[in-house]
């Protein structure tokens, strides 16, 4: 009996010895197999299949699907954006054409900020235009994209540095974890006036965002335009709040290509650089940036008006009656800015005759022209001009007879003056036309013919 208890209590040690490697198998397996689990959960987080869109903080599922993803010579990863496929995202309409001019031109397209800004986009072209809808004076500003715009299945494209200039919107894309965060300026503005509330900066008290749609651009840089309690305005910094600007001005003014403030005190207008440097005294009645490619502004001071450069470098004294004509008329004729025609010549008005100064400084006609450009009404297919596109001419006219002025100043091109110097667009296709006593003559051809060739877009 003995000897079959200690056989028993062997044969149990046994069991007992299996069932513990059993479960301690189990365990390495359950162990195993929870590594494996955590493992691919964090490959998927940090290598996902799938890109995820977040718009102002909010999931966009399908959002990528508008995106071209290419890769560059250096394998670099480029996105490319269908420009008006996106415009709801961020709060803009979008249409084919040119802005002002009714059309359903395919090779351009703008997008408009209801009451805020227009910006323009042009097939092969890398400028951008944009109109401020809240100053009304019809003017554009432009700026520059790294890339082209492109046409892909019927639909113009840009590049992300596109999108983000012209919708206002910061766009990041992190290929690793294959999620792209977005962030439109509104957003961005509202979150910082609510961190805003109630807060007092230094000895200065609350402030509030400036509701200027213009001066909101400078949060992508980094501040934002503000007022306080006593009305007056100044800049902090959106890291800290300290003071960029301290708030002592009756108005100021972003400068988004340079990153500069236009302030106002006490009526007088000046510029001071994001560090605080003064680069044009305040000193001016009125200080208009005329053109970002030359950096120069217009002044008026004692009712004249005169020309510096963004260090207060005299370029036309100030001493003339306008300079710079109202564009109005000629938008059907392209015409963006009265400030610099043709990318050279200052029209400059002294008494009420015009003449031309270029951008150097120097006076290139005589003050004996009582027009610039031929104005008709534009009504039946018929429009005002001022220049030939891609031509290095512009309409000229004194006592009610034109002609062709370069930009050298050269209005002898043509052996005769004109009655009147206009566009015709008949079915999409423009023409223009210069009349003598009612007789038509083709302008293009007689420019030819007088050795005057089309020349290539110099802002391009």
């Amino acid at each position: 009996m003995k000897l079959l208890d200690e056989e028993e209590v062997a044969r149990k040690k046994v069991r007992e010895q299996k069932f513990k490697k059993i479960i301690v198998i189990a365990i390495i397996t359950l162990v195993n197999l929870s590594i494996a689990i955590i493992a691919i959960i964090v490959y998927r987080n940090y290598n996902p299949d799938k890109i995820t869109t977040y718009i102002d903080g909010k999931k966009y599922e399908k959002f990528d699907s508008l995106l071209d993803f290419e890769k560059d010579e250096n394998g670099n990863t480029q996105i490319y954006i269908p420009i008006r496929d996106v415009a709801e995202y961020f709060g803009y309409k979008s249409y084919n054409g040119d802005y002002k001019k009714a059309s359903e031109e395919d090779d351009k397209c703008y997008i408009e900020k209801e009451k805020r800004e227009v910006a323009m986009y042009e097939l092969n072209s890398k400028t951008i235009y944009k109109l401020d809808l809240e100053n009304k004076n019809n003017d554009y500003n432009y700026c520059y994209t790294n890339k082209t715009v492109f046409r892909s299945n019927g639909k113009l494209y840009t590049s992300v540095d596109g999108i983000e200039q012209g919708y206002n919107i910061s766009f990041s894309y992190d290929e690793r974890k294959k999620t792209i965060n977005i962030y439109t300026m509104d957003y961005l503005i509202t979150t910082y006036a609510s961190l805003l509330e109630d807060k007092a900066i230094g000895n200065y008290g609350t402030v509030e965002i400036d509701e200027n749609f213009q001066n909101w651009k400078a949060v992508f840089d980094g501040m934002l335009v503000v007022k306080s309690e006593e009305n007056k305005y100044g800049v902090i910094n959106t890291s800290d709040y300290s003071f960029v600007l301290e708030p002592k001005y009756d108005n100021i003014e972003y400068i988004q290509y340079s990153s500069d403030f236009l302030v106002e005190s006490y009526g007088k207008k000046g510029i001071i650089s994001k560090e605080g440097k003064t680069k044009v005294t305040t000193a001016y009645d009125e200080l208009t940036l005329m053109d970002r490619d030359t950096n120069l502004y217009r002044t008026k001071k004692d009712n004249l008006y005169g020309v510096i450069d963004a260090n207060e470098k005299v370029i036309i004294h100030p001493e003339f009656n306008a300079i710079g004509i109202d564009v109005t008329d000629f938008f059907y004729n392209g015409i963006k800015s009265g400030y610099i025609i043709l990318n050279k010549l200052i029209p400059v008005q002294k008494g009420d005759k015009w003449g031309f100064y270029n951008i150097n400084g120097k006076q290139i006609t005589e003050f004996k022209y009582d027009n610039i450009g031929y104005k008709i009404g534009n009504s039946n297919n018929v429009y005002s001009l001022l220049e030939v596109t891609n031509y290095d001419v512009i309409v000229v006219g004194q006592k009610d007879k034109y002609t062709f002025m370069d930009s050298s100043g050269d209005d002898t091109m043509l052996p005769l003056v004109f009655d009147k110097i206009y566009m015709e667009i008949s079915s999409g296709q423009i023409s223009y036309v210069m009349t003598i006593n009612d007789k038509k003559y083709d302008v293009l051809k007689n420019l030819v013919k007088q050795g005057i060739n089309e020349k290539t877009n110099e802002k391009e």
